[in-house]
């Protein structure tokens, strides 16, 4: 039971999602808006004899104060505490 408590603290538990906080890259502000950036495990790239590239995507999860009020909080929260 200790074990399923400390796990779940690694979670952001919002109406319709959990978020790892280990994947989250950071937390922008903007106005009336909180804009989360994770990590995505989708990487890829090629290198050749000393010349290639490295990519990855970014997800982006935008929660806005109007649309989503319960879920601005809850960030909300969270950056307060930290």
């Amino acid at each position: 039971m200790i074990n399923n408590i400390i796990t779940m603290k690694q979670f952001i538990k919002l109406s319709t999602r959990l978020i790892n906080k280990a994947h989250i890259i950071g937390i922008t502000k903007a106005p009336q808006r909180y804009i989360i950036e994770m990590t995505n495990s989708e990487r890829g790239g090629w290198y050749l004899f000393g010349v290639g590239y490295w990519w990855s995507n970014t997800n982006l999860i935008s929660i806005c104060e109007t649309h989503n009020k319960q879920d601005y909080e809850i960030i909300k929260k969270y950056i307060k505490d930290l």
